[in-house]
């Protein structure tokens, strides 16, 4: 097989597969770590992208029940 039939079939993968074909490639020969200690790393990383905004999403939605609960005691005493 040659290199122009080999990057012919990469072209031809759906986005996601070509995307995993190139981490592979990196972490083949480039990657000094091990390919589990960056997955390791990058989904604690990602875990702590995805609470951080979630948590800001908690806070403005606490905001806005308070608010209404405000309103409707203010309405419950008229």
């Amino acid at each position: 097989m040659t290199a122009d039939q080999i990057f012919k079939m990469i072209k031809e993968l759906d986005n996601g597969e070509r995307w995993k074909f190139l981490e592979m490639m990196y972490d083949e020969y480039y990657n000094s770590r091990k390919s589990s200690e960056v997955k390791k790393e990058e989904r604690l990383s990602n875990l702590e992208k995805d609470i951080e905004f979630l948590s800001r999403k908690v806070g403005v939605h606490e905001m806005y029940f308070n608010r209404i609960h405000k309103k409707e005691e203010e309405e419950d005493r008229a």
